[in-house]
């Protein structure tokens, strides 16, 4: 009880230099929080700190497995973390890639820093809390095929009326006590709960628009969840490994679920929560019956595995299937790996589509592609 009371404390703490909680709103003046949603919105100020980060990421997919995965974090110097994956089931069962993957460190010019643009990949928020549209023109070429590019122009926005999760107040305090119950209790330890916060938010909705590939236009529709994250630094080398389910469910239902290890704060973090489309009400996760170290701790991640997780008395059972997995690198030393599968979802006889991310600590630099290796 006393580190429940801990935790609560701590969340209000964290509310109050970040936004308001889907929960709190009625407590709030309605002018104010839209002033609030309008200010967080759109690109922030980045700290002073080498690791600062301003990141945005999109991930939706639809019951025909066309998948979409873009992102672009903001970081010193004008370097952006950028990428964009794209499978249009019309056009191709291959993945289409933006060309630099599976690296992703990018320089913006003088005219795009400042906003979510880095080589022809732009993300624009439009109305706070409710609409953004997400661009592209360049080149693409298929996943580990590098001499043949395609010229792909993409134009989508991003609508919803759901309400958003924010992890600073939204999160059950249930996970976070038994993660801090875990770890070894030291000044030190609370130093780093403090130093490596961020302020991070994700909302689930639609991304609707048109992609041209060599001239011949697709329709692009898709369920899709999007995030933001910013914070005083974000070092991806403090990152042990985590797990992301983004699912999306036929009866509109949406999900967010996974495990976090990040050993400088809490070695096992659960989190998540379920967004119920006819209520418009999030749900946190209070339980996760997910063993990190018991899945894909060798670097390769399963393909075929099942979990339960909990939102108070609601279980959840969830099998998933991965039918591609790409994967790429984050940072100057490409010190963090990242596998982005796209999967197949089952939740408690539902079905359901989208992805689950896998995070892992790299240490061995860039990989050659295998077409240099010949």
């Amino acid at each position: 009880m006393v580190i429940l009371r801990l935790v609560q404390q701590t969340n209000q703490c964290n509310l109050i230099k970040t936004i308001p909680s889907a929960k709190s709103k009625k407590n709030h003046d309605l002018q104010s929080e839209r002033e609030i949603h309008k200010a967080i919105e759109k690109p922030q100020p980045l700290s002073k700190s080498i690791h600062a980060i301003d990141a945005v990421y999109f991930n939706g997919s639809n019951s025909k497995m066309s998948w979409l995965v873009c992102g672009t974090a903001r970081r010193p110097n004008k370097l952006v973390n950028g990428f964009l994956y794209l499978k249009i089931q019309e056009f191709s069962d291959k993945l289409l890639v933006s060309p630099r993957l599976p690296d992703t460190c990018m320089r913006q010019t003088d005219f795009e820093v400042g906003s979510y643009s880095v080589e022809g990949l732009k993300i624009t928020p439009l109305k706070p809390m409710q609409q953004w549209r997400v661009e592209y023109d360049g080149a693409m070429r298929f996943e580990n095929e590098y001499s043949h590019n395609m010229e792909v122009k993409l134009q989508a926005t991003w609508t919803t009326a759901l309400p958003y999760f924010n992890f600073a107040s939204d999160m059950d305090p249930r996970p976070t006590a038994r993660a801090m119950a875990k770890e070894k209790w030291s000044r030190d330890h609370f130093r780093n709960l403090k130093k490596y916060h961020q302020t991070h938010y994700e909302h689930f909705g639609t991304l609707n628009g048109i992609v041209l590939i060599n001239g011949i236009e697709f329709p692009l529709n898709l369920d899709c969840m999007r995030d933001h994250s910013f914070g005083e630094q974000r070092n991806w080398k403090n990152f042990h490994r985590y797990v992301m389910h983004f699912v999306h469910l036929e009866n509109g239902d949406c999900i967010t679920v996974g495990v976090i290890c990040m050993p400088v704060t809490f070695s096992s973090l659960e989190v998540g929560f379920v967004s119920i489309s006819h209520e418009k009400c999030n749900y946190a996760v209070t339980n996760v019956e997910f063993d990190l170290y018991q899945f894909g701790e060798n670097g390769k991640p399963p393909v075929d595995y099942a979990f339960n997780f909990y939102t108070g008395n609601k279980r959840y059972s969830v099998k998933v299937i991965a039918v591609a997995c790409p994967e790429f690198y984050i940072g100057e030393e490409s010190e963090c790996r990242i596998v982005e599968q796209h999967c197949r979802f089952e939740v408690n006889g539902l079905t359901g589509w989208g992805a689950a991310e896998w995070q892992y600590r790299h240490l061995d630099g860039l990989p050659v592609p295998m077409e240099n290796k010949r």
